[in-house]
């Protein structure tokens, strides 16, 4: 490695470890106000049917509306390879936040590859009616029901 680069390295690293570069994923040590995301588990009947996955975002108790709360369905392949199909919904009234996908698990986990679970994130950018919000997240289960019982959503093969 040449000179200029191994200290380019260095300087970086060190900014890295003093915390220059690298901050919390939560901004709460910032002076933000609390959020807690929850998410329920969802159990599949039929994998073709309609997926809805949803989120409730609040704050001291209270629902927080008018936000964008972003939802990711994890989808594993083979080789345990991790992937998110990703969504944007904004909270209702009651801090929900939900996205419906037509076409259900089937349509969301390509063939090989099953979807397990979802998780909600929170990551306000900016102040909220003039409050810092911190950010947070939470993940839920995805199962189907099958003849078997609940467990992880098959696997789709090539027909």
């Amino acid at each position: 490695m040449p000179t200029a680069s191994r200290r380019r390295v260095t300087g970086l690293l060190a900014l890295v470890l003093a915390g220059g570069l690298v901050g919390p994923l939560s901004g709460c040590s910032d002076g933000c106000a609390d959020t807690v995301l929850q998410v329920s588990p969802v159990e599949v009947d039929d994998v073709t049917a309609p997926l809805t996955v949803s989120a409730r975002l609040t704050r001291d108790g209270r629902p927080v509306a008018g936000v964008t709360v972003k939802l990711a369905v994890t989808v594993v392949g083979p080789n345990n390879a991790h992937s998110e199909a990703l969504f944007h919904a904004t909270t209702d009234a009651d801090g929900r936040a939900s996205v419906t996908r037509p076409g259900g698990v089937a349509r969301l986990s390509p063939v090989n590859h099953q979807v397990t679970e979802y998780s909600a994130y929170f990551q306000p950018m900016n102040k909220i009616d003039g409050e810092r919000l911190c950010w947070s997240s939470v993940s839920a289960p995805i199962t189907c029901r099958t003849a078997a019982g609940t467990g992880p959503c098959p696997v789709r093969t090539a027909t």
